[in-house]
């Protein structure tokens, strides 16, 4: 069986089971605060709310079943919530329309397989992009899966637990687990953002609703717009055009001109756990927004669901939460002014229930230097540096970058400013929220950085820019005269923004060398050899012990990836940024610099075995890309291998491995 149609049939299997597993369970939570006035009397606003609910309330709960009871456990609340969420389902009727809506839904699928799946033939294996990111997806949910909550770290052997924000990997680990471990962790994760990608929609149609931001009979409308705008990408196409004439390059993405600012449909492809948090923490807003009209009682209800909701974006992304952090610190501090505890109570139960993720964070992470640091976002790669020039430059080009950055719905965002801003009571509470989310995105955006290793922080948080930008954008397209409002410009600027988004789904997957003239990139520059890893990863997950070692060349790339991405048997050491969930950077280092020259020159035994021991290696896999391999014309002589191809050796580390 190719690998393309292993992951086809894969990704369609866990499509299936994930509403099954997940989104069912909301019409349960759905149920349990409908006497606070939660709900709808059609089925598909409720379809709409349990969405929101199941991303935004259950992980945190999910997260402690499994700690407590494991996967079982999880499945076990999710199909209490399930069965008790029956009676939602009442009252639907076939909708006029949604056919189109199913076809869309379809188009998004095929968005994600093409962007996600593994294309085979020939012997030669073709990845997207998103491996690079996947392949830590891919690690902590088969780390789930198979060992629960908490887990240990999949990039650095070492004792105790792995300290990272895992929320969202529930979800698909449990898709994993319940196949059988027949799905692949790749195809479950695919499949759980392509959910998450309806989530987005909804999330996107209940804030415009409870704002009062939708004109009556307009509905539909306004969720065709919500579907449109999530692929509506910024003018960035504009530099990438620059960059041709001057550098005769393209990019195989738009956002790699500038520090990046991605739209939704590719966020939620990319980084579907910041997505999650991003509706966790929203519908936590809506929850406290609507609790301010209801009796005590009621008001505590929804309070702690919101709380509920917070503890969810947090262990789903923490770069998340420290952007709204301002925003709930100030309303709550306002409320309580004003003798109103629901937000006291909301961080409270936020609070209680993150518990068990600060512990993890706090065990499982060695003291390493503060995260976060001041910075003025760069405009392009020129403005990068830290010297005051550049800063002082960035600062000035701040309003160009992210008009560049936001393009058609900046220009919406406007047009709703001057035009079609509504008046009166109702949604005034929801259009606040909307502006100063957007200040708190601005201001953190514009001035802050995360330094772990990549700067995580200043690419979310303007996913809390966007948010306000979109939905303004669609009340500004609801007006009779939109069309005249916006004019020529805008409309260019609708085109230029579909065109930047095909151009990343493309190029994520076909821009490449020599078919373009694309500057060097690690990820699949070798289809052949990464056809021979896929392989021989499936053979170690059959052959080699359970919980051993495999060790890779660590310095062979900046990143290693096809570990994760297949296979179950981690390495001693990943590659140099192995810190990811917690290890300290030294022991990295030093571990990195250890099993390096085993890679690189032929050795004694006595010193290969000693580096092994003291690394925690059981067994290494060479290729025909490692520098003693094309000095030897093949593995070290000295190691038997257990499995070989022309490609590759899997080699034990010392005798007592041999089968």
């Amino acid at each position: 069986m190719s690998y393309l149609v292993q992951d086809l049939g894969g990704l369609m299997g866990a499509t299936l089971i994930a509403p099954i597993l997940f989104p069912a369970a909301g019409f349960g939570l759905l149920r349990l605060l409908s006497p606070a006035g939660l709900g709808a009397e059609t089925f598909w606003p409720r379809a709409g709310w349990a969405m929101l609910l199941s991303l935004a309330i259950l992980p945190v709960f999910d997260t402690i079943a499994v700690r407590v009871a494991g996967l079982p456990g999880m499945l076990l609340l999710n199909g209490a919530l399930a069965l008790c969420g029956l009676d939602q389902w009442k009252a639907v009727r076939r909708w006029r329309g949604a056919r189109w809506f199913l076809v869309i839904a379809l188009a998004w699928w095929l968005v994600c397989a093409w962007t996600m799946m593994d294309f085979s033939r020939g012997g030669r294996l073709y990845q997207s992009l998103v491996i690079f990111d996947m392949v830590k997806h891919a690690a902590v949910v088969e780390q789930i899966a198979r060992q629960g909550i908490p887990f240990t770290d999949p990039f650095f052997a070492r004792d105790g637990i792995a300290g990272y924000y895992h929320y969202f990997y529930v979800w698909p680990a449990a898709i994993r687990w319940v196949s059988g471990f027949q799905i692949a962790p790749t195809m479950a994760f695919a499949a759980t953002a392509f959910w998450t990608g309806i989530g987005v929609v909804a999330l996107l149609w209940r804030i415009a609703a409870d704002g009062a931001l939708i004109r009556p009979g307009r509905d539909r409308r306004v969720l065709l717009m919500a579907i449109l705008l999530c692929f509506v990408a910024g003018a960035d196409l504009i530099y990438m055009a620059l960059r041709f004439l001057v550098a005769h390059r393209v990019e195989p993405e738009i956002e790699n001109w500038n520090s990046e600012i991605r739209m939704l449909a590719t966020s939620t492809i990319w980084v579907p756990h910041h997505i999650m948090a991003l509706v966790a923490g929203w519908t936590g807003l809506l929850l406290n927004a609507r609790a301010r009209r209801l009796a005590a009682r009621h008001r505590s209800m929804l309070a702690v669901a919101a709380g509920a909701a917070y503890a969810s974006m947090f262990g789903a992304s923490v770069w998340i939460s420290l952007t709204i952090a301002p925003v709930l610190s100030v309303w709550g501090l306002l409320a309580l002014w004003r003798k109103d505890a629901s937000l006291l109570l909301s961080g409270i139960v936020a609070l209680l229930l993150s518990a068990p993720q600060f512990h993890d964070l706090v065990l499982g992470r060695a003291p390493d230097i503060f995260p976060v640091a001041l910075h003025i976002r760069p405009f392009t790669l020129i403005f990068a540096g830290q010297d005051l020039t550049s800063q002082l430059w960035s600062l000035v080009l701040l309003p160009l970058n992210y008009a560049l950055e936001f393009g058609f719905v900046l220009l919406g965002a406007s047009i709703y400013a001057r035009n079609a801003r509504p008046v009166g009571e109702a949604g005034s509470l929801v259009r606040a929220l909307l502006v100063w989310s957007a200040v708190a995105g601005v201001l953190v955006a514009s001035f802050l950085q995360s330094v772990i290793i990549n700067n995580d922080l200043g690419w979310r948080a303007p996913l809390f820019i966007l948010i306000p930008l979109m939905i303004w954008t669609m009340r500004a397209l609801q007006e009779d005269d939109a069309a005249q409002r916006f004019g020529v410009f805008g409309g260019a600027l609708l085109l230029l923004g579909l065109a930047g988004t095909a151009w990343d789904i493309v190029g994520i997957r076909l821009i490449r060398a020599p078919a373009f003239p694309v500057r060097a990139i690690e990820v699949n520059d070798d289809p052949a050899m990464a056809h021979a890893l896929r392989a021989a990863y499936g053979w170690a997950d059959r052959h080699l012990p359970e919980g051993a070692t495999l060790q890779h060349n660590p310095v062979l790339k900046k990143r290693a990836l096809d570990f994760g991405l297949y296979t179950r048997h981690w390495p001693a050491v990943a590659d140099k940024d192995a810190f990811l969930f917690g290890a300290s950077r030294q022991a990295v280092g030093e571990r990195v610099a250890l099993m390096a020259p085993i890679f690189a020159r032929p050795m004694p035994v006595a010193d290969l075995v000693d580096r092994e021991r003291r690394a925690r290696a059981d067994y290494l896999l060479f290729t025909r890309r490692d520098p003693v391999w094309l000095r030897l014309g093949g593995p070290p002589a000295t190691l038997p291998c257990l499995y070989r191809t022309a490609d590759l050796c899997i080699a034990p580390a010392r005798k007592e491995m041999l089968p």
